[in-house]
């Protein structure tokens, strides 16, 4: 063999391994840019996920005692940032309205309403008396859409609670904290109510 054979021979065995590493290299980046945009992917869907629960709308049924008399609010309020659409409410044990000592109050008997439209932070509220009421508990089941998803969430209520709820009355000791006091009512049931 030839000094120009060998070196030609010699060239083209390293122009080989030099293309062999090359193919390695490329197949190595080719994977971990696979790898690197699957976990993007994952990143992004996660964060969807997280954007959609923390903007969706948010059906939440409770009861609190009234602020008056002593009857109670059974009330279903958007909790959420979009609107949500109520489909329907389960109460268990069903609620005997016609023992609630008011006149006509079954026709505002929560559990019947249906297709009910609630904007962000709105609510629809009834009242009930579990004055004559044995049980303790409620299982509530709560069915609505959002943001084109249905939801149906089940929870109990303990309503044991209720009774066991601290109001604080305002003490006014003159004109300018009974000024003070009204100037809080304004505010919280406009809040309320916006």
């Amino acid at each position: 063999m030839t000094p120009a054979e060998w070196h030609s021979t010699l060239f083209q065995c390293i122009g080989t391994i030099v293309s062999l590493l090359a193919l390695i290299a490329s197949i190595i980046a080719v994977i971990l840019t696979y790898k690197n945009l699957s976990e993007m992917k994952k990143q992004l869907n996660e964060q969807q996920k997280q954007y959609f629960e923390q903007n969706r709308g948010n059906l939440i049924f409770y009861v609190q005692k009234s602020a008056i008399g002593t009857t109670h609010d059974l009330i279903i309020k958007n909790f959420g940032n979009s609107p949500a659409k109520l489909m329907s409410l389960k109460i268990s044990p069903d609620l005997d309205w016609s023992k609630t000592g008011h006149s006509n109050i079954s026709e505002f008997n929560i559990t019947k309403l249906s297709n009910i439209f609630l904007a962000p932070q709105q609510h629809i509220c009834t009242l009930f008396d579990f004055t004559d009421f044995d049980k303790t508990e409620l299982a509530v089941e709560i069915h609505y859409s959002t943001c084109g998803k249905e939801f149906t969430e089940s929870y109990n209520v303990d309503l044991n609670y209720i009774h066991k709820v601290l109001s604080v009355e305002p003490d006014i000791k003159d004109e300018l904290s009974a000024l003070k006091n009204i100037n809080k009512a304004i505010n919280f049931l406009s809040n309320k109510f916006v």
